[in-house]
């Protein structure tokens, strides 16, 4: 019987704490607890905690229920609860109509596309549309298919996002999709080649595509099997630093599922991975109560998964902007380090090298015809520098 190793959580502030209790799995928090829990709390900073994770779609619904007898909940907190809830549906059901016209879109030329996040996810793991938030859809492709795929998206009303203009070639170095913009309907697809940066081992598409699942949301629309998809929602999580509880909670309704552990165990090892997925089961487990299985609780036990769960928690507990790039200069340290040390030798290598390759962010910085690009080469460093100096002066 593998040994848990216990997460040092009294960082994490009241309403933090708060909201945790809110959302495990369980869902033992009676009434009478939860005020209890709740007295003193600064709702406006649980407010912002809930606006920052994600996870108002399964908070309202159990807080309107409590409520409903003693009002102990301020009028304030509940409105706005309520009017993301009833956003969040007509988005997901917005983005669930233009899923199925893209997967049509695709389909029609013949190309093997499978879905990913979005409203599948909120289908198959929440078992309804309202159940989970989402901003954008996200498509997978064959690596070879993927100027088929462009030119669908472009005869359905999308635009190639300016934003990611090249420099020398770089896409694949620096990025695994592509963005395209439909201004009409305001939606936005990412158009993947790959399910990570190409510095993580993954199966060939063919693999993936095998191993496919049907959704109920639509006749073309396809997701990725339930141990693949396990494993992509665990590496995507690390390497956005689990800064957002909704991916723990896609994770805890995963872990739910009969799942086949041998072939998962197989993946994490491909991927060279095992430590990673030691790290979401873990988190899962202190934050919101998941129960692990006997393969998972042998994952997240020993110091290596401790290590980056705790690191991990500085992303969770604190308000910070990760992505695009890191709003402040002692942010983006941590976050490089726990980057760093997430990954493989072979990994830290390539990060270390395409990070020396210039990027889309230098031509923003000093723009310079097609014909000079090789100039960034040179320019790098000074140009990152004057990044850095800008960031802190704001």
């Amino acid at each position: 019987m593998s040994v848990m190793p216990l997460l040092d959580l009294s960082a994490v502030s009241k309403e933090l704490s708060f909201m945790l209790e809110l959302l495990r799995n369980e869902g033992e928090l009676s009434e009478e607890k939860a005020m209890r829990e709740a007295d003193g709390l600064d709702w406006e900073q649980f407010l912002a905690f809930k606006r920052y994770h994600h996870t108002y779609p399964i908070m309202y619904p159990r807080l309107l229920r409590w409520n409903s007898h003693r009002h102990w909940i301020p009028a304030f907190v509940l409105a706005e609860l309520k009017a993301d809830y009833s956003s969040n549906t007509f988005v997901m059901l917005h983005l669930a109509g233009e899923m199925n016209r893209v997967s049509s879109a695709l389909a029609e030329r013949e190309i093997k596309a499978l879905t990913l996040k979005g409203p599948v996810l909120a289908s198959l793991l929440y078992g309804e549309l309202s159940g989970r938030t989402s901003g954008d859809l996200d498509v997978l492709v064959p690596k070879d298919s993927v100027a088929a795929a462009e030119a669908a998206l472009l005869a359905i009303g999308y635009r190639r996002n300016a934003a990611q203009d090249e420099v020398l070639g770089n896409k694949e170095r620096k990025t695994h999709h592509l963005s395209f913009v439909n201004d009409h309907k305001g939606i936005e697809v990412e158009l993947h080649w790959r399910l990570n940066p190409d510095t993580i081992k993954e199966p060939a598409f063919e693999e993936l595509w095998q191993r496919r699942q049907g959704c109920a949301l639509g006749p073309d629309a396809y997701t990725l099997g339930n141990e693949d998809l396990l494993v992509y929602l665990v590496l995507h999580g690390v390497r956005h630093g689990w800064s957002c509880l909704r991916w723990l909670l896609d994770i805890d309704r995963m872990l739910g599922k009969q799942l086949d552990w041998d072939a998962i165990l197989r993946l994490f090892a491909r991927y060279e991975a095992v430590h990673l997925g030691g790290q979401a089961f873990l988190l899962a487990n202190q934050l919101l109560g998941t129960k692990l299985p006997d393969a998972a609780a042998e994952m997240a036990s020993g110091s290596r998964p401790r290590r980056l769960a705790q690191m991990a928690l500085a992303f969770i507990r604190e308000e910070v902007v990760l992505f695009p790039k890191p709003e402040r200069q002692d942010v983006a340290i941590s976050f490089n380090r726990y980057l760093l040390a997430t990954m493989p030798f072979r990994q830290k290598r390539l990060y270390v090298l395409n990070k020396l390759y210039p990027s889309s962010w230098d031509a923003q910085v000093l723009p310079l015809p097609k014909s000079l690009h090789f100039l960034y080469f040179p320019l790098r460093p000074f140009l990152w520098f004057w990044r850095q100096v800008k960031r802190q002066s704001i």
